[in-house]
């Protein structure tokens, strides 16, 4: 009886012990996981915060830039004035609205670059030995 009593506790305590330790390497695991994904996160939402921080300032830019057209507008003495003003204020806001749309399409591209290779590293430490 001693015998069956002392092979059960040993049974149950190699079995406790062994539960620990998967316990213990699927909570590295997950610790793992979980800080790999709050990384992704981290560095997805830094790159849209750069964007929307650009497009933001753009838009600032944009509606001083109208008023400031609208008021030399209501500075013009004649038609040929007018058209002059209207047709630079025009010309002028292309070129902006061209430039800030370059601007941002590359900012965009290096959101996706950094993020795709941040992707790769947090994959690969993920499943590294």
């Amino acid at each position: 009886m001693a015998k069956t009593k002392e092979a059960i506790t040993t049974a149950t305590t190699e079995a406790l012990v062994k539960s620990q330790e998967v316990f213990a390497k699927t909570t590295e695991s997950s610790e793992k996981v979980a800080q790999n994904l709050i990384d992704y996160n981290t560095a997805i939402i830094k790159s849209g915060e750069v964007m929307i921080k650009k497009a933001y300032d753009n838009y600032l830019s944009n509606v001083a830039a109208t008023f400031d057209g609208a008021k030399a507008l209501t500075k013009t003495t004649d038609v040929a004035e007018f058209y002059k003003v209207s047709s630079s204020n025009f010309t002028s806001a292309a070129e902006k609205f061209s430039a800030q749309g370059k601007e941002l399409a590359e900012l965009s591209a290096k959101a996706l670059k950094d993020n795709a290779e941040t992707a790769k590293k947090l994959y690969t430490k993920a499943f590294a030995a």
